[in-house]
């Protein structure tokens, strides 16, 4: 379909590393096979945390990030900034951009992590660590490492919003070429908060699952048995493009960028409102932004983290915006198959959405075994699903503080 926005904004690269592979092909195929990747952990003791599973980064990752970073700047650098930037690599070199001919006076790098400064788990500390501490741990080093890398001198900063940082990441990137000012922007997600600390932190709200038994069962959002979240490390970053220039350039599109809304709720500093109204006003900020009818939705990428309050509350705001139409959408939450990856998740989820709608296949949410009656919607259960004509999707993020985002995207013809 063409673009009912004038403002849409063109996806022309990603790059995506989780507990499911290192690259966004590999995650993108377990994805759709509806693949587990949680598991127990072993990068650090769990012998005193109540919850001791997780979703881990494969073996090759590390594999691939000594290559890639020398002593030195892995001493210099956090596991996110080092995510961050693998996945930037990435998506430049999928979205098939000659660098060295974009002005980098119009390139924007916009990272958004809830917790940057964390180093993992699996990181050692070094005796001489503390020689780079301040370089380490600034909130902003991944997007200036990014920067540097590139040579990009346009806008460069992070958003640390929890859980909603990479979909806010995402919204200023798209502000940034929807304004003129900018061609190009690197929106990045990336989190590495699988720590001991954060373990034994969430357990203390109660957010965390604590099936250790079974845990490649233990998300399952939306599920009647669902009892908490299970954290995870990953990234992803995507490349948006002025869509002229895009188009000029013969770039392959995965998807258009149409509007987003974000919203505070201003209710509590964990738990979402309970009416979803806060929720429901995000969505609609959204479509209103990109002045698509909500009856071209025909697919939801949900936060869908697994918690009772999280899903149910969601659920209510789709039904609000939605209303009987609700009923017809596919809803589906990849946190089932790779956990929660905090800051990082919304813009994984926007690259999934984006994926679905190039390829007409919805990831499945997998261990939905047992519907809940106040979640009666249609989460795409346990297999992906191939749709014909699927136009438009939205991809939705709510972060703990209250904070909320929801993009909207749409097929490119």
């Amino acid at each position: 379909m063409n673009s009912v926005s004038n403002n849409a904004v063109a996806i022309t690269g990603i790059g995506m590393i989780s507990p499911l592979g290192v690259n966004a092909p590999l995650c993108w195929k377990n994805m759709v096979a509806g693949k587990p990747g949680i598991t127990w952990i072993t990068s650090f003791d769990t012998s005193q945390c109540i919850t001791r599973i997780g979703g881990e980064l494969p073996p090759e990752y590390y594999e691939l990030e000594k290559k890639e970073f020398p002593k030195r700047l892995r001493k210099q650098t956090t596991s996110a900034s080092r995510i961050g930037l693998l996945c930037a690599q990435e998506a430049i070199a999928d979205s098939g951009l000659e660098v060295k001919k974009l002005d980098p006076y119009r390139c924007a790098v916009i990272t958004g992590s809830g917790g940057s400064s964390f180093q993992s788990g699996r990181d050692e500390q070094d005796s001489d660590d503390n020689k780079f501490v301040v370089l380490r741990e600034m909130v902003n080093a991944a997007s200036a490492w990014i920067s540097i890398h590139y040579g990009f001198k346009g806008p460069s900063f992070n958003i640390a919003t929890a859980c909603a940082s990479g979909g806010h990441a995402v919204g200023a990137a798209c502000d940034y070429i929807r304004s003129g000012r900018g061609d190009l922007a690197v929106a990045v997600g990336m989190d590495a908060m699988l720590t001991r600390k954060s373990i034994n932190g969430f357990n203390q709200l109660h957010a965390l699952s604590e099936e250790n038994t079974f845990p490649e069962k233990a998300s399952r959002p939306f599920d009647r048995k669902r009892g908490g979240f299970v954290l995870a490390n990953g990234g992803s970053a995507i490349i948006l493009e002025n869509l002229d220039m895009a188009r000029k350039r013969g770039a392959r599109i995965y998807s258009l960028i149409s509007g987003y809304g974000i919203s505070s709720e201003a209710f509590n500093i964990m738990s979402p409102e309970p009416s979803g109204k806060e929720m429901a006003k995000t969505i609609d900020l959204a479509l209103k932004d990109s002045r698509i009818p909500k009856e071209k939705i025909g697919y939801i990428n949900a936060h869908g983290t697994s918690t009772h309050h999280n899903d149910l509350c969601e659920t209510i705001a789709i039904k609000t915006i939605f209303k009987d139409d609700a009923y017809r959408l596919a809803i589906s939450s990849q946190k089932s198959m790779i956990g929660h990856t905090i800051g990082a998740a919304g813009v994984i989820e926007c690259a999934v959405t984006a994926l679905s709608l190039y390829h007409g296949i919805i990831p499945p949410t997998i261990n939905h075994e047992e519907p809940d009656p106040e979640c009666d919607l249609d989460y795409v259960p346990n297999e992906a699903r191939e749709v014909n004509n699927l136009e438009a999707a939205m991809s939705n993020s709510f972060g703990f503080g209250g904070h909320n985002c929801s993009l909207v995207l749409e097929r490119h013809s």
